[in-house]
């Protein structure tokens, strides 16, 4: 039974996108105002458990805002909190350099002393929760007015902060998996099943949203296909693949991408995704399938980049390769997909051809070394302010149920559509709504963290 017919507040024929660059400076928000947190945390010694609540509240408020409501000031912003975090850290540096703390600091930053803390878990959790939040508001808040289309995925070519998300999921889902972490690989029936809920959730999804007529974009995916079937198609042939060969996910990325930039040039597969052709199943669904080689590539890619975040035993000072690798392969891939891009296709999420794939690469390259910058810039403030807040429990708590926390911000969003009218919201009535919905996800994920409670999959 149709219930009501839901309609998307955005102008379908508007989406062109963002550009890349304003995409990458949406990623500096959260790590500067944690950072600025974390040590203003540390010079007025609040407790624990009020730097988790101001925590929590800032991390979801700062980056709502930056997507919506603050969305035309976001230089100004950006500006605002670079000067504040300069002259904070001006005091604290000054406050200390004349005393055997700074001392004690640069000798530790030089010495040959191994890093107990596990950086690495720090900063991919950084990152990977980042990316979860991000995620979150931009599904619900895609649907009210206040949210700009310029951030929602683009309609066929150009770069959206929507059209990011999508593929640093598949990305950071290749960082995070055994591969990615060199770790010994599950067998790979256990890949199967692990990977059945995802398809079961695909056809959950599907179901419901034509019994209950929600709106539904047909070139995203197409007729049928949503991104958890992609998601689990994914990892299915990745986890296959890596697990019958020893070429490096490297050399499958870099061969994949090829192949399927190929496919859409010289055989004519850009065409028929274009054509509003839907008569087979194949055709119904031809965005969804045709793209699945490129989303293959970004996993790939991922599990890669795995050899270069996850390592252990290093010096403070050794964690700085890692950061210049990061920023190598996120400069090298920036200058490669605006080549791509003008010289071979435009970059096209919808397809996930080769110069979308590169930028996601580039992208989620530089987005973590950013989160690594900020924790070793934690890490070495810790000596001077002996501050004890070294995690962020959204982050933690998040990363220890992200299945759980992606679901119900999807089913929390279908609720919303099904409840109100989104479209003529005004822009206080959906702040206030999207500062509730991410309430509930928050205390909801937190709580189940607390009573180690884990929904998981995979």
């Amino acid at each position: 039974m149709n219930i009501k017919n839901i309609t998307s507040g955005l102008n379908l024929s508007s989406r062109e996108g963002s550009t890349p660059f304003e995409v990458l400076s949406m990623t500096f928000f959260i790590p500067m105002c944690s950072l600025l947190l974390w040590t203003l945390a540390g010079r007025v010694r609040i407790s624990s458990g009020l730097f988790q609540a101001i925590e929590v509240s800032l991390l979801n408020i700062i980056l709502l805002l930056g997507l919506t409501l603050f969305e035309n000031k976001l230089q100004l912003v950006f500006s605002v909190l670079f000067i504040v975090i300069i002259i904070t850290f001006y005091i604290v540096v000054y406050q200390y350099s004349s005393t055997p703390h700074m001392k004690y600091v640069l000798r530790y930053i030089n010495s040959k002393e191994v890093v107990k803390q596990d950086i690495n878990k720090s900063f991919v959790e950084g990152y990977r929760g980042h990316l979860f939040l991000a995620t979150a508001i931009c599904i619900l808040a895609v649907d009210f007015n206040s949210f700009p289309a310029r951030f929602a995925k683009t309609e066929t070519f150009g770069w959206s902060i929507m059209d990011a998300g999508v593929g640093s999921f598949i990305v950071v889902h290749g960082l995070c998996s055994s591969q990615g972490r060199g770790l010994t690989a599950k067998h790979l029936k256990k890949c199967f099943m692990s990977s059945f809920p995802l398809f079961l959730l695909g056809v959950v999804r599907l179901v419901a949203t034509n019994a209950v007529g929600y709106h539904k974009v047909v070139p995203e995916y197409g007729l049928h296909w949503n991104f958890f079937f992609t998601l689990a198609f994914t990892k299915v042939i990745c986890y296959s693949v890596l697990s019958i060969t020893n070429i490096p996910s490297g050399i499958l990325a870099i061969a994949s991408m090829t192949v399927h930039q190929l496919l859409l040039s010289k055989l004519d597969l850009l065409t028929l995704i274009l054509s509003e052709d839907r008569e087979t199943f194949f055709k119904a669904n031809k965005e969804g399938i045709c793209s699945l080689l490129g989303f293959v590539s970004l996993y790939f890619a991922g599990v890669q980049l795995g050899s270069v975040v996850w390592k252990k035993g290093l010096k403070l000072s050794e964690y700085k390769n890692i950061l210049l690798n990061l920023c190598a392969i996120g400069a090298i891939g920036w200058v490669l997909m605006y080549l791509c891009h003008h010289s071979i296709q435009p970059i096209s999420r919808r397809m996930a051809n080769l110069p979308y794939c590169i930028w996601v690469v580039s992208l989620t390259s530089l987005q973590i070394a950013l989160h690594l910058c900020q924790e070793l810039i934690i890490i070495i403030l810790s000596r001077l302010l002996k501050n004890n807040y070294s995690d962020f429990l959204l982050w933690k708590a998040i990363n220890y149920n992200g299945l759980f926390y992606f679901l119900l911000a999807n089913l929390l969003t279908g609720l919303v559509n099904l409840s109100i009218d989104t479209n003529n919201s005004s822009h206080l009535k959906s702040f206030v709504i999207l500062i509730t919905y991410l309430t509930i996800l928050s205390v909801s994920v937190i709580t189940a963290h607390k009573k180690s409670i884990q929904l998981k999959f995979w």
